[in-house]
């Protein structure tokens, strides 16, 4: 038999482990809904590193087609021009066929040339001196 006062003293207890219990079980529940979430976080998190890796390599693959078109684009391009030009020429008469000769230097400054060139004409026993401009 059960006293009066160790009947309350176990409805007491019973009491504070059903208090307990339902604490804990809420926790649980908490526990349970934070690794949910932790869970989605990490998928999603798992789904942006996919498709960040799949922008990269996209990434890569379109600038080296760039680098290469670049390359083709270079190759195409004509060379720079010479910083200076020489020039030789035959002076020619339709009768004597060659009468003379000349030879010239011209320097690039910008885009132009500007430069000097001498003739003789031996047929003529004549020299000449002009300054040239090529544009």
């Amino acid at each position: 038999m059960i006293t009066e006062s160790e009947l309350a003293t176990l409805e007491q207890n019973s009491t504070r482990q059903l208090e307990i219990s339902r604490k804990l079980a809420l926790e649980l529940q908490i526990a349970r809904e934070q690794q949910t979430l932790s869970d989605q976080a990490s998928s999603e998190a798992k789904l942006q590193i996919n498709q960040l890796q799949k922008q990269l390599t996209e990434l890569e693959a379109w600038s080296k087609k760039q680098e290469e078109l670049q390359q083709k684009i270079l190759k195409s391009l004509p060379p720079s021009a010479p910083g200076v030009l020489r020039e030789i020429g035959a002076k020619i008469d339709i009768d004597h066929y060659v009468t003379g000769i000349s030879y010239g230097v011209s320097r690039r400054i910008g885009s132009k040339y500007i430069g000097f060139r001498g003739e003789y004409d031996w047929q003529d026993k004549k020299t000449g001196v002009w300054v040239t401009y090529a544009y």
